[in-house]
């Protein structure tokens, strides 16, 4: 048995405790990478995990009712529109009522008109 050399035990426990140095700080920076990562994912997750939770065990009933109320034309033109809505929210229609003359009818026209178109105007503006 041929020797090539003298094994140096001082070298080789030095680089045995460098191996086991390098090691152990690989493993804690592997640690506390994970361990970040791991916290940053479940709070991101989390309102997503609870939403779906609330899913499945409250039950969602949605309820919209809508209530209209439209009163006859006066002889005044007023309108009066009431909208009843649950659940409330801010969402209220814009009611525009456009008064036009092209509706207006002047005495001689109403003088023209048979008895029948008379009584069905005057029972309208009642």
């Amino acid at each position: 048995m041929v020797l090539i050399g003298k094994v140096n035990w001082k070298n080789s426990f030095e680089n045995i405790l460098y191996l086991i140095t390098g090691a152990l700080l690989a493993f804690f920076v592997c640690y506390k990478t994970m361990r970040a990562t791991t916290d940053d994912v479940l709070a991101a997750i989390t309102p997503t995990i609870e939403k779906a939770i609330d899913k499945e065990t409250i039950a969602n009933d949605i309820v919209n009712k809508i209530e209209v109320q439209v009163d006859k034309i006066k002889k005044s033109d007023t309108l009066q529109i009431n909208i009843n809505q649950e659940p409330l929210n801010d969402q209220h229609p814009n009611n525009t009522i456009v008064k036009t003359d092209s509706c207006a009818i002047s005495i001689s026209d109403y003088n023209k008109l048979s008895k029948s178109q008379k009584n069905r105007i005057n029972r309208w503006l009642k």
